[in-house]
């Protein structure tokens, strides 16, 4: 089958720390407040009056300051006072040499194709762009679909870029035991679903009206999150937009009750894998080593790149237990 890719228009959220209409009544309390001090003496009968819009005031402005940020100004510190938790995990180098070695035909042909493909990339766009990195990472994905989407498996993909699947009004996290407390909003990168290939998911998926409810509720447990950042020559490492990926793993946790969530930040060169595990309203997320590709490497053999397109795969449609092992 082929894969099915929706585009929407990227937009970011504008960050906000304190509700719009709550600021509007801070204000006219505000207004209302000069206008009662303008006229006032200072009696103890005034000044009551004077205590009581003070009052009211800080409680709304109490109510109204809560941190609301987006998914891409999480940082390591927000995450401590969330208490979110950072371990690692290693692929054992024999199971991931037997699950490279493990694909089928029609995946050897599409990766072959995909190597081509990527060589020409970097033959003929400029790399230190964001777009030119996205091209490499989508063009793995789409790879990943077409191999994912067997005739004889009744399973097909969607790969939904820039899919938001935020509230309106932003998800909340709490440490449950400090009780510092975050409002995140925003949209993630791409949202990798496999699901039935029957008619009412299609047409659920396909339709105009198709929600972001739709896809995560057909989704069921086949889906994964991956971060997109655009390769730099600056010298900043891609493990340091960690906490931005990790933020919308949690939100996407809490969004839809699940207590795993796998997902994986790549610039289309390099790729960290991740998993996030919630448990009694804590979480930890376990990182993998990075896996690279380079033009000089790709020129020489597919084995890298054939390493990136299984290990997707399994984060796709996990299968290998014992593919690795937690630190």
């Amino acid at each position: 089958m082929t894969p099915t890719v929706y585009r929407k228009r990227k937009y970011r959220l504008q960050d906000s720390t304190v509700d719009s209409a709550q600021m509007k009544m801070s204000l006219q309390r505000l207004h209302l407040l000069k206008e009662k001090l303008d006229g006032i003496e200072e009696t103890e009968e005034g000044m009551g009056t004077v205590m009581e819009h003070v009052s009211a005031l800080e409680d709304i402005l109490t109510r109204a300051k809560k941190p609301r940020i987006n998914f891409s100004m999480m940082t390591k510190v927000e995450l401590q006072k969330l208490g979110v938790v950072r371990k690692r995990f290693n692929f054992i180098p024999e199971k991931l040499t037997e699950l490279t070695a493990r694909l089928t035909s029609k995946a050897q042909t599409e990766t072959s194709l995909l190597r081509s493909r990527i060589l020409e990339i970097y033959e003929h766009v400029n790399m230190d762009s964001e777009p030119g990195s996205r091209m490499i990472l989508e063009a793995i994905l789409l790879t990943l679909a077409k191999i994912a989407s067997e005739p004889d498996s009744k399973l097909d993909v969607a790969i939904f870029p820039e899919m938001n699947f935020v509230p309106t009004g932003g998800v909340q996290l709490v440490n449950p035991l400090s009780g510092y407390e975050l409002w995140l909003s925003g949209s993630v990168d791409y949202a990798v679903i496999r699901y039935k290939n029957i008619k009412s998911n299609k047409a659920r998926l396909l339709a105009l009206g198709g929600s972001r409810d739709d896809a995560l509720e057909i989704a069921q447990d086949r889906l994964f999150l991956v971060e997109a950042k655009r390769m730099s020559k600056e010298g900043s490492s891609l493990a340091s937009s960690i906490p931005e990926a990790v933020s919308r793993a949690i939100a996407l946790a809490k969004v839809t009750s699940r207590d795993e969530v796998r997902f994986c930040l790549s610039n289309g060169q390099t790729w960290i894998f991740c998993i996030l595990r919630a448990k009694e309203g804590r979480w930890t997320y376990y990182e993998s080593a990075p896996y690279d590709l380079d033009k000089v490497t790709m020129g020489l053999t597919d084995e890298p790149l054939r390493k990136i397109i299984q290990l997707t795969f399994e984060w796709l449609a996990p299968i290998t237990t014992d593919l690795y092992e937690f630190e």
